[in-house]
């Protein structure tokens, strides 16, 4: 854990601030207290006993009695310590937060060893006590605390913050430290519509394209320290991200085999008079992202030239698996919580020109059923069961051509909805619920959706 930490009035809550912004998990310790003041009642009950009943209200503490009862006089600030860090201690210990604004937790010696880093925002006392009288505090604080600021114990896990400058300079004297424990292949604030065949979404907090196994292995292990949730990321075809953009790390995979086009794999075996998975042509997206899903059309899903999938886990280990460990079923497979890497097909010998015009076929199909002109993310849900279409479904319910801002229900295949300009992903989850609820009324047919909606938290 680090602690962000600090007299009274010195700035460690904008410091807290600018880490949550930066896309970190901080814990209030203060509002944590007073979390557990109202949910505990044997602390309060001790505080009573120590301070009268003048302390307690219904919700939990009086917080204008306490404050003006202990920063008057050291010795009872350190009584209302000794009972409330010992639980204060245990339940953050329980959260195990990334990062944690604590206040004088630092003179806590228990406290103190659980941190990998001490972050202490200074700032000199004319100043706090001027931001103190800003937010209507008097200077009663600064000089209790003054008098209590006893030195960390553990100086060398100590980072010193000067916030006695401006807001900006103390937000890149943060983002300074912050960068200190993100790896150098991490970059921020990527604009994630330019990777999504959609052409919708906002800012990736952290984006990342890696090199090699160890690179995966170095994000994942980062992702675990800091509590950052990950997405894997090919080519954007079959994804829809919030207008907000995702709150965590984007890992795209462009540097390995899984990383490649579908397209370039069924080109290179047709070249070699290899077919079996020819009918896929057209079908956007990567290798890795069509064997997650287990892709399919027209008769034919990549699982059916499968030999062996490789792919690592959220701890680091290589797996190899054989097409039958893979188990694969209708726009389903094994690797819902793995990343895949790379495959080994075993394709179908054929004549060059048989492979030829199936494709073609295939192009033609796609060209005359499919809204290519725009940008959209393939087909929104699965057939359901018992040879039922999803488009025909939705056809039914006269939903071809409903919009929701620039999102479209496609005039052409109503399984799509088309981006007409500039649509948010707002606008394409209420038309996706629009449709759910549809369907399910006028056919009573759950649809399940194929995309995948990525979401941090």
């Amino acid at each position: 854990m680090f602690a962000i930490t600090g007299l009274i009035g010195s700035g460690k809550s904008f410091v807290a601030s600018v880490i949550r912004e930066a896309g970190f998990e901080v814990l209030d310790a203060d509002a944590l207290a007073h979390e557990l003041y109202e949910k505990n009642a044997e602390l309060r009950k001790k505080i009573a006993q120590e301070f009268g009943n003048e302390a307690i209200t219904a919700s939990g503490i009086s917080r204008v009695y306490i404050s003006n009862l202990v920063f008057s006089d050291p010795e009872k600030l350190k009584l209302l310590e000794s009972i409330v860090y010992p639980v204060l201690l245990d339940e953050i210990e329980k959260r195990n937060p990334v990062f944690i604004e604590a206040a004088v937790l630092h003179k806590c010696y228990n406290f103190v060893t659980k941190m990998k880093q001490i972050w202490v925002v200074e700032a000199n006392e004319d100043l706090r006590k001027d931001r103190l009288l800003e937010r209507g505090i008097t200077d009663g604080r600064v000089e209790v605390q003054k008098a209590e600021s006893s030195e960390l114990r553990i100086e060398s896990c100590v980072r010193r913050i000067d916030n006695n400058g401006t807001k900006e300079e103390c937000k890149n004297k943060v983002l300074e430290l912050l960068g200190e424990h993100i790896p150098d292949i991490i970059q921020r604030d990527i604009l994630l519509k330019k990777y999504t065949t959609f052409k919708i979404g906002g800012n990736a907090k952290f984006f990342a394209e890696p090199k090699d196994i160890e690179e995966i292995r170095t994000l994942f292990v980062w992702c675990r320290e800091f509590k950052i949730p990950y997405f894997i990321l090919g080519k954007g075809s079959n994804v829809l991200f919030d207008d907000d953009g995702y709150k965590g790390l984007v890992i795209k995979l462009s540097k390995f085999g899984a990383g490649n086009s579908l397209h370039s794999l069924i080109q290179n075996a047709a070249n070699q008079g290899l077919g079996g998975l020819e009918k896929l042509e057209g079908i956007p997206g990567t290798i890795g992202g069509a064997i997650f899903m287990n892709a399919g059309a027209h008769g034919q899903q990549i699982s059916d030239c499968i030999k062996s999938v490789s792919s690592i886990t959220e701890n680091g280990k290589i797996i190899t698996r054989t097409k039958e460990e893979c188990k694969f079923s209708y726009r389903s497979s094994i690797f819902k919580n793995e990343t895949i890497l790379s495959a080994e097909f075993n394709f179908v010998p054929m004549p060059k020109e048989i492979i030829y015009k199936n494709r073609k076929e295939v192009l033609a199909w796609r060209k005359e059923k499919q809204p290519l002109q725009y940008p959209n993310a393939g087909s929104i849900f699965k057939n359901p069961a018992n040879n039922l279409s999803a488009g025909a479904l939705i056809e039914s319910c006269n939903l071809k051509g409903f919009s929701i801002g620039n999102a479209q229900i496609s005039e052409l295949h109503a399984n799509f909805i088309v981006n007409k300009g500039n649509a948010t992903a707002k606008d394409v989850k209420a038309l996706i619920e629009k449709i759910v609820q549809s369907v399910k009324e006028i056919h009573g047919v759950e649809l399940e959706r194929e995309i995948i909606i990525a979401q941090s938290k």
